[in-house]
């Protein structure tokens, strides 16, 4: 199964985002749906360089989270762990213990579990606001990770928390609708690498939403997320000539 962003590493557990550009709109009418779509688990097998745990076995029970930046991070992975096994509320309950100790990921794998009420009652106004933390985190966290494997898979899920503010920002989940914020948020994702950022800026430039329309631009960025392997069916002319980078 293929990552959905070029910078979560291949060889690591990962929840990455199903968001696609088409499930959002329709290019023609642009009409949206009224739900978010669920999140997708991604299984690697090789756990040599993934920060997650790799086995049941190795879950301490009772948990009993630290309060270092490993501790908290193994708790994130755990709660991962049990969200793989179909055991939400357990998952849910170990995100928002990282998300109150002010760990990034666990703020955002709590904001999503919030919005779609996986083993929790579904509060769209918190989960943004946690979703919101995360993004605010992990704008300053990116400045300084490194590009190492060992983080690559936070990294991914930390852009993703980005991309996830400005989706938030587009449907008004737990919020006030605000397409400007989106295109915003949606910018800073897709100049990180994230496809289904770089579907929906474009998307954004192509129909004038939230900011001027700019069919380069849209070109510009619909072409990087088909670079990714995130093409859209239908959107041939973004490889006319007049759009080339000049």
């Amino acid at each position: 199964m293929k990552s959905t962003n070029q910078f979560v590493d291949n060889n690591s557990h990962h929840i990455t985002s199903s968001y696609t550009n088409s499930y959002y709109y329709n290019t023609n009418d642009d009409q949206y749906d009224s739900k978010p779509p669920p999140l997708t688990i991604d299984h690697y097998a090789d756990t040599r360089n993934s920060l997650i745990v790799p086995s049941p076995a190795s879950i301490p029970s009772p948990i009993t989270p630290g309060n270092s930046e490993d501790d908290i991070e193994n708790l994130v992975q755990q709660g991962i762990m049990f969200h793989e096994k179909g055991q939400l509320e357990k998952a849910t309950s170990l995100f928002r213990i990282a998300a109150e100790k002010e760990n990034p990921l666990g703020m955002f794998l709590y904001g999503v579990s919030l919005r779609h009420g996986w083993g929790c009652k579904t509060n769209e106004h918190v989960a943004f606001q946690y979703l919101q933390k995360a993004a605010e985190h992990a704008v300053e966290d990116l400045a300084n990770i490194t590009n190492t494997v060992n983080t690559s898979a936070s990294k991914g899920e930390l852009i993703m928390a980005i991309y996830e503010l400005g989706v938030s920002f587009r449907h008004g989940w737990g919020c006030r609708k605000n397409k400007e914020s989106a295109v915003q948020f949606f910018k800073i994702a897709a100049d990180l690498g994230d496809p289904d950022a770089q579907n929906d800026l474009g998307h954004c430039y192509y129909q004038g939403q939230g900011v001027k329309k700019d069919l380069g631009l849209a070109a510009k960025y619909y072409r990087k997320a088909d670079k990714q392997g995130q093409g859209i069916m239908g959107n041939s002319w973004i490889w006319k000539t007049k759009y080339d980078p000049k």
